[in-house]
């Protein structure tokens, strides 16, 4: 939903809805498939890259942050914490 995200270069968080936070972990954890995938699920370089911003992870470390992110997003959620 527009306007369920709030953050700011002085806050040290950033908080996210309830509903974009499970789409988010969704997203996430699905990228993060992807980027491990074989065939033609597989994110190739070019769109690894894009996905990398200014970022130089490569392959393997890209993918166990969005799995942990999805992870960390995903229990904060289930326990009630998620919720901006």
């Amino acid at each position: 939903m527009p306007g369920s995200v709030t953050a700011s270069h002085h806050a040290h968080t950033a908080s996210v809805g309830h509903a974009d936070a499970e789409r988010l972990v969704a997203v996430l954890a699905e990228l993060g498939r992807m980027i491990d995938a074989t065939g033609p699920e597989r994110l190739d370089d070019a769109q690894l890259a894009a996905l990398r911003g200014d970022h130089s992870q490569d392959r393997t470390e890209m993918s166990a942050w969005m799995h942990q992110i999805a992870a960390e997003l995903g229990g904060q959620l289930h326990h009630g914490l998620g919720h901006a």
